[in-house]
């Protein structure tokens, strides 16, 4: 093995000497980069690239000239990073030497770079406009012609950088405000940034001003004439002016669109042209909405003839005034039964608006006036017609009553009215009672008595007088007192309590159903609220309390004779209780709760007569009655009970009452189980009610009361006790007096099952003892045999001592098997007897009845 080992270190150390003696050429290096054409400004690099792994030193050469770094030119390793310039375009070629051999590789193939000045780029703006109003829309162009589609473009504004916002926004060489405003106004400027090459980035343009108004002005609407209104048939010229060029004008009518124009022309209007004008200003894009101007045409005002003549007397001066309600200057011409009328010798006299007669028997007729309006050429239609009507020389009085009616009640207003049926004016009228006169103002052909009274009854007369001509006509006025109303209250009681309905009745004997009714209490007028309501002739109260106390009275005001009111009734005292008493509810004893079985008695009583009651258990009536009665309650009378007293229509209810029904205490019967009960065959038996207190206790065998009182009962377990049914029941002598009455408990065979059960079981006990003792004790008595081996020799194999060697414990185990077996195989035997003893018993007993067992499953397992 050493030898091979010496064979393979001597071919290895040849081949390694050999290696060693062995020449080859330099590596040629190769240029490595991506960059073949470079923009001004970029930065690119070099690398020289030899594969092997010595240490070289590298030498770079741009034509013929050897590189140094500088500035613009970094070497570093293998690596040459230009900042490139115009005058770095060139072949380039990297040598290298190997560092302390002295050998130098021939140089690289040459790599060439071109470089490229970059382009300039131009910013324009697509507008025909310079300047711009807010709102408007504008945008900006950044165009590089030389490849165009290989740049992207940043935005300058004052110099700093802009960014997309909600107005500002880019598309590839545009830049697009779409809501210009005076933040935007300033310097602009822009740059192409390569899209792939991301350093390179071009010069900035030259400076593009962009000037922003701060307000927009709206265009100005002016129209030929600043008449308001424009009469039909008027000519309508509106012009729309905005300053600036490059504007369009659409004329609208509200919304909808008319012309495009700059002026807007009607040659003869009509009403319908009426509406409101405005003209749109747009240029490109952008558009501005002038105010809006009302334009109101109307057709020419229709005259009125105003006058108080329409009859007059032969003599009397007559004046017609022509009226038209505008401001306007015109000029007015009057006509009398179709015919243009003029002056005429001191009857007839026309000055501005107003005609004036002296009438004569022929002036009578339809008059009627027009107007025109100066330097408009405007005409109105003629007026309506006003008739006048001539009369002889005297005028005919009417003399009317107001109010007409036969009597006049006092305090009631009544005018006496004198007219003349020609309906001329400017009459004086003279008022007389018993030849006395009783006006004082002749220009009023009316007389007013404000409040009558009985002493004006009499005979009134008028008196017309107009110049020399007088008349008068009389007539009888008749005053009495207004009928007396009653009160009275409608109700058997006179006092009455909160919350109960009142009704009261006043009664005016004389025309009833012409009457309504004023309510006072303690002289203060009453109105309708909540509580207090008006129906014909009756005042109700819904809901009386304690502020509808006092004297209440009434009296009568006419339906139709507003003035006239009756005298106040005599006063009715009325009596309102503070409180409403509650209805009492009792019962025969007043426990916090029911015991089931037990008898409830309640009684509903309330002070006063007339009452009747009802019973309810929450919200379900019951019976009607003041006595509610439970012979045996039981938890479906648990509830909250109350009764309402009525009496009318009111009524009170009673506090609520709870009744509250809770059931017996529960008593359990248990069978006591002891030793000597069950060798001697008896049965113990213990009743028990487990709420703390002291209980003496009640038994029963087969429905019958024993003569037993205390908790247990012992009783022989003979045919008949097994086969009878007991049952238990405690009593106290405070409620609750009894508990309930216990299930009842049948024996049956259970005793003697459990008996056997307890018997086998002792028995199976007491073997098993007996047999653990016996092995235990076979197992130390015993001892094990000792083997004696002659040692024949000192020196032995390990195989043999593995053989004979053997441990105590070994030896008993080998010759114990026989005894274990014999033990195992009775203590098996026995098992398995107990077992099937066991399930024998268990199954039996589990076949008996629950019923019968009553709770005493729990001994099976004994």
């Amino acid at each position: 093995m050493e030898r091979f080992k010496i064979f393979l270190l001597t071919v290895a150390v040849c081949v390694l000497v050999t290696s060693q003696e062995s020449t080859t050429d330099p590596p040629v290096p190769q240029i490595q980069s991506e960059w073949s054409e470079a923009f001004h400004g970029e930065k690119v690099s070099l690398k020289c690239v030899i594969q092997d792994s010595n240490s070289w030193n590298y030498t770079w050469f741009k034509g013929l000239n050897e590189i140094v770094s500088n500035d613009e030119t970094n070497i570093q390793g293998n690596t040459l990073t230009l900042s490139v310039q115009s005058g770095h375009g060139g072949v380039y070629e990297c040598q290298a030497e190997l560092q302390d051999r002295n050998v130098t590789t021939a140089k690289s193939p040459p790599h060439s770079l071109r470089v490229h000045e970059l382009p300039k780029p131009e910013l324009s703006i697509v507008s025909q406009w310079k300047t711009f109003y807010p709102t408007e829309k504008l945008t900006l162009k950044c165009s590089i012609k030389e490849d165009s589609n290989k740049w992207d473009y940043e935005w300058f504004r004052n110099g700093a950088l802009l960014s997309q916002d909600k107005d500002i926004s880019f598309s590839g060489n545009t830049l697009s405000i779409s809501s210009v405003n005076v933040v935007h106004a300033g310097q602009y400027t822009c740059r192409g940034k390569h899209q792939t090459r991301k350093p390179v980035t071009t010069g900035k343009t030259e400076a593009l001003q962009l000037n922003v108004h701060d307000t927009t002005p709206k265009p100005t609407i002016t129209k030929n004439q600043w008449f308001e209104p424009f009469y039909s048939k008027e000519r309508v010229q509106l012009n729309c002016n905005m300053p600036g060029v490059g504007w369009e004008y659409h004329w609208y009518k509200g919304s909808n669109r008319l012309t495009t124009s700059p002026e807007f022309t009607i040659d003869s209007v009509s009403v319908t042209d009426t509406g409101d004008y405005q003209c749109k200003a747009q240029r490109g894009d952008f558009s501005v909405d002038s105010e809006t101007l009302q334009v109101r045409v109307q057709d020419p005002p229709k005259p009125q003839i105003q006058s108080e003549w329409t009859e007059a007397f032969h003599g009397e001066k007559v004046s017609l005034q022509c009226v038209i309600q505008d401001s306007e200057s015109w000029k007015y011409t009057w006509f009398r039964d179709q015919n243009k009328m003029v002056s005429k010798d001191g009857t007839i006299i026309m000055i501005g608006n107003t005609l004036t007669l002296s009438v004569q028997s022929d002036h009578g007729g339809v008059y009627e006036c027009q107007a025109e309006l100066q330097d408009r050429n405007v005409m109105t239609t003629k007026s309506p017609a006003h008739s006048l009507r001539v009369h002889g020389p005297q005028p005919t009085i009417v003399l009317k009553q107001d109010p007409s009616y036969p009597e006049i009640y006092t305090g009631e207003q009544v005018r006496l009215i004198c007219s003349i049926q020609e309906k001329t004016s400017k009459w004086q009228y003279i008022w007389e009672k018993d030849s006395r006169q009783v006006n004082t103002d002749p220009s009023n052909p009316v007389y007013t008595i404000q409040s009558a009274s009985l002493p004006q009854n009499g005979e009134y007369s008028c008196q017309v007088r107009r110049g020399e001509k007088t008349s008068s006509k009389s007539r009888k006025l008749t005053v009495k007192e207004p009928p007396k109303p009653e009160l009275s209250i409608m109700s058997q009681w006179k006092t009455f309590y909160p919350t109960e309905k009142l009704t009261l009745k006043c009664s005016i004997k004389e025309d009833s159903d012409k009457w309504d009714y004023e309510w006072f209490r303690n002289g203060a007028p009453l109105s309708q609220d909540k509580d207090i309501s008006f129906s014909g002739n009756k005042l109700s109260i819904s809901s009386v309390n304690v502020v509808h106390a006092g004297q209440y009275t009434c009296r009568g005001k006419h339906q139709t004779r507003k003035p006239v009111t009756t005298g106040k009734t005599e006063a009715l005292q009325l009596h309102v209780h503070d409180i409403t008493p509650k209805a009492d509810i009792s019962k025969h004893q007043w426990f916090e709760f029911f015991y089931t079985e037990e008898r409830v008695h309640l009684n509903c009583t309330m002070s006063g007569v007339g009452w009747q009651y009802q019973w309810y258990k929450g919200s379900s009536p019951l019976i009607k009655n003041a006595e509610l009665a439970f012979s045996s309650v039981s938890h479906t009378h648990i509830g909250d009970y109350h009764c309402k007293a009525q009496r009318g229509d009111f009524s009170v209810n009673s506090e609520t009452l709870q009744v509250q029904v809770q059931a017996r205490p529960a008593v359990s019967l248990s069978l006591e189980t002891e030793l000597g009960d069950i060798m001697t065959g008896d049965m113990t038996l213990r009743c028990n009610v487990s709420d703390g207190r002291q209980w003496n206790y009640t038994w029963f065998m087969n429905g019958q009361q024993l003569n037993e009182t205390s908790d247990l009962l012992k009783r022989k377990g003979n045919e008949e006790t097994i086969k009878s049914e007991f049952k238990c029941k405690g009593i106290n002598t405070e409620r609750p007096l009894y508990s309930a009455l216990s299930d009842g408990f049948i024996a049956n065979n259970i005793i003697f099952k459990r008996k056997i059960l307890l018997a086998i079981s002792l028995c199976l006990v007491c073997c098993i003892v007996i047999l653990i003792i016996g092995c235990i004790v076979l197992k130390i008595t015993r001892k094990p045999e000792v083997k004696e081996t002659a040692q024949d020799d000192l020196f032995f194999s390990m195989t043999d001592s593995k053989i004979q060697a053997a441990s105590p414990m070994k030896e008993y185990m080998d010759n114990s098997p026989t005894e274990l077996e014999e033990c195992q195989e009775k203590e098996e035997l026995i098992t398995d007897r107990t077992s099937a003893v066991q399930e024998d018993a268990v199954i039996k007993d589990e076949e008996t009845p629950a019923s019968e067992a009553n709770g005493l499953i729990s001994f099976k397992g004994l």
